[in-house]
């Protein structure tokens, strides 16, 4: 699929690209919030902080799986519009993995993927965009155009 072309919702591969640069940015972000209040709370519980602190540390990490998952199946949907095959998790897997397993372990593994997942697709597709944005050659005596001829 080229630029010109529409994808699913009838959005160009670049805008998919830039949703998908966009989804994976908040991801990440909330990712590293429930790991870092998963770890607090691992600390709590091997320090054998009192109850009234544990119960907030396990709150508060519970509370940051919601928006993980969301962002979660947000990427899985974009990386499928760029690319069908792509081998990322979506809804029915995550809401299986919460029910099975627990929000914690769902939290921390499928987003990982997904992320994974995201950079390979951003990364093949950034060279093929920097190389159409900083083309000197189809430019009428732009500098640096001797260089392509």
């Amino acid at each position: 699929m080229t630029d010109n072309q529409s994808g699913p919702g009838g959005l160009a591969t670049a805008q998919v690209i830039e949703a998908l640069r966009k989804a994976r940015t908040s991801l990440v972000r909330a990712y590293m919030l429930h790991v870092l209040w998963f770890t607090v709370m691992c600390g709590f519980v091997g320090l054998h902080w009192n109850q009234g602190g544990l119960k907030a540390s396990v709150l508060l990490t519970l509370v940051t799986v919601p928006p993980v998952l969301v962002f979660t199946v947000k990427v899985h949907s974009l990386c499928r519009a760029i690319d069908p095959r792509s081998r990322t998790v979506g809804l029915v897997p995550v809401i299986v993995t919460t029910l099975v397993l627990s929000p914690f372990e769902s939290g921390l593994l499928l987003p990982a993927k997904n992320l994974i997942v995201a950079n390979r697709l951003l990364r093949a597709h950034r060279p093929a965009q920097a190389l159409v944005d900083n083309d000197p050659a189809g430019l009428p005596d732009s500098p640096g155009r001797e260089n392509f001829q």
